[in-house]
């Protein structure tokens, strides 16, 4: 019996060391960072700045935001990060409930500064921190930044975000390093893949098809479809559905549904949808308690071709009945 116990540990020692060498060794799963050659283009940096600011809304995180304001919208200096979350208190606008944040987490300054930004950053670095979740010392990122939905972002618009991320105006502003709790602190290096292939968006004049990549990539469906708030995992049967709970200011907001259903867009037509869009070019004072974490005079930046074409797709997917998550 001895030596059967002796020979049990022996082998649940050999498997807990090949468990850390693995995680060690071959996590997160990366590939070193690519070579982007980006000609920057007046009309390139245009793009990236529509898709930065209107689209994506890279500056709504990496900036503080203006919650006096309807929509919340970024304040200068625009991408020199935002105050830390940490254990005392949920970050904004996370489908977390009412959790305090795992640790402490400073969004970064993603000016061109080459101490506190990234302005020493190779463009092959930035792209793999936001399509594949790892960062240029080849970790991987808290999920707060989004890029398992980045990393749907076509090349060329990948390329034009890169373009005017290089054109913004260089600010010094110190982030702390981020301080993540166990478990948390070795989950984040299971979720990074590499992007491996080129990825193409659909043609504008297909309408359906390109309003389900900006419906991705603007992260509609990261806020109005359902999921398991632990992990990255949609209900399908919810697409688009609503009902998904987001923290802010003490109050607990719900996404609304975007299925043609009577609950959601059902009543509404084309007219109606653009003019949501277009309402709030200029932020509006209101109290916290009337707020709302979309950032609307963003979206109202967005092209009207831009904004049918969501309302294409949305129109396309199976009508779903509205119901809140639980949080």
């Amino acid at each position: 019996m001895k030596k059967f116990l002796l020979g049990l540990v022996g082998v649940l020692a050999l498997a807990a060391a090949g468990v850390a060498a693995w995680y060690w060794g071959y996590l997160p799963k990366q590939q070193p960072p690519q070579e982007w050659v980006v000609e920057a283009t007046p009309e390139l940096i245009e793009r990236g700045r529509y898709l930065t600011i209107n689209v994506l809304q890279c500056v709504d995180c990496h900036s503080e935001r203006d919650w006096t304001l309807y929509g919340g919208p970024p304040v200068e200096p625009i991408g020199a990060g935002r105050a830390c979350f940490d254990r005392n208190s949920p970050p904004q606008g996370v489908n977390v409930g009412e959790s305090a944040f795992p640790g402490v987490m400073c969004i970064r300054n993603i000016t061109q500064d080459p101490e506190t930004g990234i302005g020493d950053w190779t463009n092959g670095e930035i792209v793999r921190a936001v399509r594949e979740g790892v960062d240029r010392d080849g970790n991987g990122l808290f999920p707060i930044m989004p890029y398992f939905i980045y990393r749907h972002l076509a090349d060329d618009d990948m390329r034009a975000v890169l373009a005017y991320l290089r054109s913004m105006p260089v600010v010094e502003s110190v982030r702390p390093r981020k301080q993540i709790d166990f478990p948390m602190s070795s989950l984040v290096q299971l979720w990074p893949e590499p992007v491996t292939q080129e990825i193409v968006a659909p043609d504008p004049s297909d309408t359906v098809a390109y309003g389900e990549y900006l419906s991705r990539v603007a992260r509609c469906e990261f806020c109005h479809t359902p999921r398991n708030p632990r992990s990255f995992d949609y209900d399908p049967a919810r697409h688009m559905a609503g009902g998904m709970p987001f923290f802010l200011h003490g109050r607990t907001l719900w996404a609304m549904n975007l299925t043609p259903h009577e609950t959601g867009l059902g009543s509404w037509t084309k007219e109606m949808f653009l003019a949501r869009f277009k309402l709030h070019g200029t932020p509006t004072p209101v109290a916290p308690e009337a707020n709302t974490l979309m950032n609307w005079n963003a979206f109202a930046g967005m092209t009207d071709e831009d904004v049918l074409a969501l309302w294409d797709y949305f129109q396309s997917v199976p009508p779903v009945p509205y119901r809140r998550e639980p949080i």
